[in-house]
């Protein structure tokens, strides 16, 4: 914590390695840093929700679970998803480090891309509609449809990161609890020949 007072006012900086908090941790903690500061300036001593279980409890817990026969019936979709990784098609590269000198700044080109507000409100407001999708659902289904017009590859393993915090263990309750609990999981995108749109969302949603 660092508290610089400065000719505007006061000024709190909070740095806290990645490594201890995740996203919905730094809601908690700014959550009950703003109603503490609060109660305070009410002259109210500082009274906070009640803490919720521990994140060692939970990893012990999911490590438990993780070696437990809960998870047998999910092997023969992981093991699907290894082969699908080791028959995988590579993407194209640039450069080839092993024949060519490293690639230099001045090489470098950047895209940008921008989404009018109209666009953007379509996205997240109306496109969803059609076949009840999430926006990930859409943005994958792009993602892979771009990679096999570009590339002509049409299966590709793509890496998923989710906030980690799934009601899979029963009896916890980690809705309160600080840590980095982001999760990581593969998924294949898996275009095919068929190029409808339509049957395209519905699969990769599926």
């Amino acid at each position: 914590l660092g508290l610089f007072r400065c000719n505007d006012g006061d000024h709190l900086l909070v740095a806290i390695h990645h490594f201890v908090v995740d996203g919905v941790s730094w809601r908690i903690l700014l959550e009950d840093l703003a109603t503490g500061y609060e109660q305070a300036l009410r002259g109210e001593s500082v009274r906070l929700p009640n803490k919720t279980d521990s994140f060692r409890l939970w990893a012990n817990q999911l490590s438990a679970y993780a070696n437990s026969t809960a998870l047998e019936k999910e092997r023969a979709y992981w093991e699907q998803i290894e082969e699908a990784g080791k028959s995988q098609a590579s993407l194209p590269k640039d450069y080839n480090r092993k024949s060519q000198a490293k690639p230099q700044l001045r090489d470098d080109r950047t895209l940008t891309v921008a989404w009018t507000v109209e666009e953007t409100e379509q996205f997240l407001k109306q496109a969803h509609r059609a076949y009840n999708t999430e926006a990930n659902d859409l943005l994958l289904t792009a993602l892979g449809t771009a990679i096999q017009e570009w590339a002509s590859i049409r299966q590709v393993l793509v890496n998923l990161e989710g906030h980690g915090r799934e009601a899979i263990l029963p009896d916890m309750d980690i809705t309160r609890t600080v840590g980095w609990f982001t999760s990581q999981f593969p998924v294949v995108l898996n275009m095919g020949e068929d190029r409808n749109v339509g049957r395209r969302v519905k699969n990769v949603k599926e």
